[in-house]
């Protein structure tokens, strides 16, 4: 049988070490087409190796050029193998899919490690030891596999050679049915977090709202189905969810709290408990947290407590919400010393994002989520802050949904590697408190009022990254960078001007004290980020007046 191939490109997807050129040459000799490979066109067009132009440039500058080169390449009839990042770049897996056919060749990072050797030549492993090669390696892949997946054909390559790989795609390929001209794929992402038994799917889209009850009731198959929402987004949102849960044979209920930062609060908890219990509510409900960063965790935070546990589905309205609050379980109240003190972590059974939402999301709530999007990018992808930097801007004047979906994709995938390595926030995940040290601070500062949770995380960000460079930390530029691009977004990058002792006093109850010292997240790089211990003094040095 001939090996059919579709009218357009053959991309060969996967990590480093998975064998994409290698195969690729075996392969396109086999299909009688040309080899392309997508690093060697970006050396061509740069003059240099990819090391020196990581080295001379950065990772942001390779990025562009990969996509660039990629472009080039869309559509024609060849096998091209791709770097291992340039599938989960956004807007990326649209493009392959509708200019040809994705083969993802998959390997455990062992048989990565033991295919690479010493790294030498990989720009993302250099300087490093065996073990550490490993570890990245599986950091790495945890980020990118879920774009590697969206591929039309996954052939594992352990234990295979070059030509046993090449034999089985070009077999595989001949017994595909050709695919249809014209036709792109849905719109639909999936994100998987994986927790073992309380692993979970983040579901992302553009008009799916319509699809929630049945995916609630195969996920969870609720005894009842509480509702909670705010009446600004329930105005516009608790119709379609109410009535996709009763279409599926759900009892419904919906119990609405305040809007705004305010509700986040035991009393308001106490509330809805007691409203609860007076319905009906068993161990067998799930509650549907509808709405931004507060209700989901609020909700959540009731689902938590209530009966010692119930089942919460996380609808996110904002983009904030979205790309953030409604993955990795932290669920959470305010109280008078601080934000988010008294909470709990409590798994969502599902998530379920439509990004048509953000079309009645007002632009200052917009930028405001856009705020963690670059945190994310900031301390692990910085092909994710340079595609920011292109297109950020653009993004905010279209807010057309279906241009979200990517990078909510992109932005949960991050989150949701991060969650799945360290669920109880004991190391890693304290990184994604980037920003929030200071930004907690300046929410507290100002009474939760005037000054929205991104707003405050982009001060707080351009303020550690200043931090990190007065320490050492990173290289000078990279705070003006970040600063730059929290500008051009229409973010605040300044501290609001408190005294230095009350932002020593708000300091002084972050969660993530210990022994005296905060973890202080700090950028080493665009990309990269740590924890470093630090007194609050420490932190503010002279910054605060």
């Amino acid at each position: 049988m001939i090996p059919r191939v579709s009218n357009g490109t053959l991309w060969l997807l996967g990590m480093m070490g998975a064998g994409k050129s290698a195969v690729g040459r075996a392969l396109a000799a086999e299909l009688g087409l040309p080899f392309l490979d997508l690093d060697r066109e970006v050396e061509a067009a740069a003059g240099c190796s990819i090391a020196e132009l990581f080295a001379s440039k950065g990772e942001a500058a390779f990025r562009r050029r990969e996509r660039a080169a990629l472009e080039a390449l869309a559509g024609r009839r060849a096998v091209v193998a791709l770097g291992g990042g340039a599938p989960a770049q956004p807007g990326v897996p649209a493009r392959l899919a509708a200019s040809g056919t994705r083969v993802y060749l998959r390997a455990r990072p062992e048989t990565l490690l033991a295919r690479i050797g010493e790294a030498a030549d990989r720009p993302l492993l250099a300087g490093l030891g065996p073990a550490e090669r490993l570890a990245e390696l599986r950091r790495l892949l945890a980020l990118r596999e879920p774009a590697y997946r969206e591929a039309e054909l996954v052939l594992d390559t352990d234990g295979l050679d070059v030509a046993g790989v090449a034999a089985e795609l070009a077999r595989r390929l001949a017994q595909r049915p050709p695919r249809t001209r014209g036709t792109t794929p849905p719109g639909r992402r999936r994100v998987e977090v994986a927790l073992g038994e309380r692993s979970y799917a983040i579901e992302i889209g553009a008009g799916i709202l319509g699809e929630l009850g049945a995916a609630v009731k195969r996920t969870v198959a609720p005894t009842r189905v509480f509702v909670i929402t705010t009446p600004p987004v329930g105005r516009r949102w608790a119709g379609p969810v109410l009535r996709s849960l009763r279409e599926a044979g759900l009892r419904v209920k919906r119990l609405d709290v305040p809007d705004g930062e305010r509700s986040k609060s035991l009393a308001q908890a106490g509330r809805l408990w007691d409203q609860l219990l007076a319905a009906g509510a068993d161990r067998g409900s799930a509650i549907v947290a509808l709405g931004g960063g507060v209700v989901g965790d609020l909700a959540g935070f009731v689902a938590a407590t209530l009966l010692r546990g119930v089942a919460v589905v996380q609808v996110p309205t904002s983009l904030l919400a979205m790309v953030d609050s409604s993955v990795g379980g932290k669920t959470g109240v305010n109280v008078a010393r601080g934000k988010n003190l008294v909470g709990a972590f409590h798994q969502p059974r599902l998530v379920w994002i439509d990004a048509v939402t953000l079309r009645t999301l007002p632009p200052r709530q917009l930028r405001a989520g856009l705020a963690e999007v670059v945190k994310h990018a900031a301390i692990r992808d910085a092909g994710l802050f340079a595609a920011l930097e292109a297109e950020g801007e653009g993004l905010l004047a279209a807010r057309a949904p279906e241009r979200f979906v990517p990078l909510l994709e992109r932005n949960c995938a991050i989150k949701a590697a991060v969650v799945a390595a360290d669920e109880r926030e004991s190391g890693l995940r304290m990184h994604l408190n980037f920003g929030h040290t200071l930004g907690h601070a300046v929410e507290a500062l100002a009474r939760y009022r005037g000054v929205l949770h991104g707003e405050a995380v982009a001060i707080g960000m351009a303020f550690a990254a200043r931090r990190s460079e007065a320490l050492g930390l990173a290289e000078p530029g990279t705070a003006a960078r970040l600063v730059a691009l929290l500008e051009r977004l229409g973010l605040p990058t300044e501290l609001p001007a408190h005294p230095r002792r009350a932002y020593l006093a708000a300091l002084s109850v972050d969660k993530k004290k210990r022994d005296g010292r905060i973890q202080f997240v700090a950028l080493r790089a665009i990309g990269r980020a740590e924890t470093v211990p630090l007194l609050p003094r420490e932190i503010l040095e002279a910054e605060a007046r």
